[in-house]
């Protein structure tokens, strides 16, 4: 591995799937995040679901109001089976909806009111693919019969393949890809990409899956998986494969809500430090040269985006990340805590 010494320059990135929440979590999120990325894609599963113009409106302004910078929040939106398909076009066509997002019911957090029959919503992906507009796709099916390590590749197989055999042109991203089989299914088909999280590219079962417990600061939706899986997910990410993009998917839950078993809120927190972990993992794979690209141009070209002009710097500094990140009466554990990272974004 050739060790870079020296500070070195990217385009400001973008993160292209972050959970804002709401109240003062939002604040606290809108704050790390917006520290770095000149756009993210804010989940639209809050806890009344982002499904009308009016309430992206409304959640768009609430972060914008929350950041200490300019920095421009992508709303998608929820899409239920009861959907107003005017009100939802019309949001595609004024750029208040980015694209939609496809939540299987009960996958993950807030995600009661998701889709259980994806043929009762296929009219909108009919309007998706007129407008030019993505589909960002919460990719597990679950059942009690299915593994939760085989969802993935089961939605892949049982869902994903009819909307794209259906939809040809619906340009389709397949969010948190968390399986080889994932990123392969994305390599060979057309007008599919997916985002990759740090932490898919960091951990396996075996650091969230111990005895009758759990490690709930590790366990997400979907869960990390082996480490071929894990080899898989870096090299898509690092190898300049045009098809993979930056995304957190960081997602907070208040200490309280993380427990040692399977009742714990999914979800990990890793905006304090996900591009210092990005360039982390890049420079394991000896990639550095490949960060920017990932980071900052991927994302922007599949979505047919402007890519970002301003830059930031990235300094080879040893730091400890913080156990607990803290806003009023919120306390979330960061992703990483008490563990050293060899970057840091110079201020």
């Amino acid at each position: 591995m050739v060790t870079v010494t020296k500070n070195f320059e990217i385009l400001q990135p973008d993160d292209w799937h972050v959970h804002f929440r709401e109240g003062d979590m939002l604040h606290m999120v809108t704050n790390y995040s917006s520290r770095i990325n000149n756009r993210c894609i804010a989940m639209p599963n809050t806890i009344e679901p982002i499904t009308n113009t009016i309430k992206a409106k409304s959640y768009k302004k609430k972060i914008e109001q929350a950041s200490k910078y300019n920095f421009n929040p992508l709303i998608p939106c929820y899409l239920t089976e009861n959907l107003d398909s005017n009100d939802f076009r019309l949001g595609l066509q004024n750029g208040i909806f980015f694209g939609a997002k496809l939540y299987p019911t009960n996958a993950t957090t807030n995600s009661k009111k998701g889709i259980t029959d994806l043929s009762k919503i296929y009219n909108l992906f009919e309007i998706l693919e007129e407008e030019n507009s993505p589909l960002l796709i919460h990719g597990e099916k679950v059942s009690e019969n299915i593994d939760i390590f085989d969802r993935e590749q089961t939605f892949i197989d049982e869902e994903l393949k009819k909307i794209r055999n259906t939809f040809q042109n619906l340009k389709i991203v397949l969010e948190h890809v968390s399986t080889a089989y994932g990123v392969n299914y994305i390599k060979e088909n057309k007008n599919i990409a997916g985002t990759i999280t740090p932490h898919h590219m960091l951990l396996t079962k075996k650091d969230v899956f111990f005895d009758d417990k759990i490690n709930p600061h590790h366990y997400c939706m979907p869960v990390v998986k082996n480490e071929t899986d894990l080899i898989e997910l870096r090299n898509a990410a690092s190898q300049n494969n045009n098809k993979f993009f930056l995304g957190t998917d960081s997602a907070p839950h208040h200490t309280r809500d993380k427990t040692y078993d399977l009742s714990s809120k999914p979800g990990i927190f890793s905006a304090p430090c996900s591009i210092e972990l990005y360039a982390e993992i890049f420079e394991q794979e000896n990639a550095l040269d490949k960060l920017e690209t990932f980071a900052s141009i991927n994302g922007p070209i599949f979505y047919g985006l402007p890519i970002n002009s301003s830059k930031i710097k990235l300094q080879k500094k040893e730091w400890i990340v913080p156990e607990i990140s803290r806003y009023k009466d919120i306390e979330v554990k960061n992703f990483y805590a008490n563990k050293k990272i060899n970057w840091k974004v110079a201020n």
